[in-house]
């Protein structure tokens, strides 16, 4: 058994792998602070547009649907801050991602998909609102991986299910 284990305990000592291991994971975190930006803004909702547009390399892009489900390219940290604070005096929003599947590309590029089921909710005194938003989208993304630092090159957010007609119930009024 011992024999057997070895070269598979060897390979996974590989500098090559641990390299590989390291971006997968630096990735993956990458879309968990994206969806942790979109939820929980600071107060001064400047400072979270450009905590969240440093998730962009240099040139990246970032294509999501508007709320008339058009299709929208940002491609610079102004335009990415930008859409960061759209609708963030009108609507709360939840985010929870899951399937994160990261594929190392070379030694410093990976692409990979995960899958978003979001919540979007209005704002305001009466929490028992007529309209909300729910939905599940696909996250189609390239990653840049440079000293320990990963960091999206393209995040394209396709919607799979969106649903207009919900009645949300928020028990938590901001």
């Amino acid at each position: 058994m011992k024999r057997l284990l070895a070269p598979l305990f060897a390979l996974m000592a590989t500098p090559a792998l641990a390299g590989t291991t390291d971006m997968i994971v630096a990735c993956q975190q990458l879309g968990n602070d994206y969806t942790w930006h979109l939820d929980h803004p600071d107060e001064d909702l400047d400072i979270t547009a450009r905590k969240f547009a440093s998730l962009f390399a240099e040139g990246a892009t970032l294509t999501l649907s508007n709320m008339q489900m058009q299709m929208e390219t940002h491609s610079s940290p102004e335009q990415i801050a930008a859409r960061y604070k759209q609708g963030r005096d009108q609507f709360r929003f939840l985010h929870l991602i899951t399937n994160h599947r990261v594929k190392p590309t070379s030694d410093t590029t990976a692409a990979g998909t995960s899958y978003v089921e979001f919540y979007i909710h209005p704002i305001g005194a009466d929490m028992a609102h007529e309209f909300g938003v729910t939905g599940v989208a696909e996250y189609r993304d390239t990653y840049e991986f440079k000293d320990g630092v990963c960091l999206f090159t393209s995040r394209e957010g396709i919607a799979r299910f969106v649903s207009l007609q919900n009645k949300i119930t928020d028990p938590i009024p901001e």
